[in-house]
């Protein structure tokens, strides 16, 4: 039950905060981002250098 719980929030977590490979540094985007009022996002996932517009 508790795998059960824990998957749920792991999936339910993912729809809401970016996923970011650690491996991969550079640029990512998104067309709507929270921290930035639902506006488009990129993040510099090296540095975590958040840029709105």
């Amino acid at each position: 039950m508790l795998k059960k719980i824990e998957g749920f929030g792991s999936r339910l977590l993912e729809r809401v905060v970016p996923g970011v490979d650690a491996a991969a540094c550079g640029w990512k985007w998104w067309a709507a981002c929270w921290q930035c009022g639902g506006r488009p996002c990129s993040v510099n996932t090296c540095t975590a250098d958040l840029t709105c517009g």
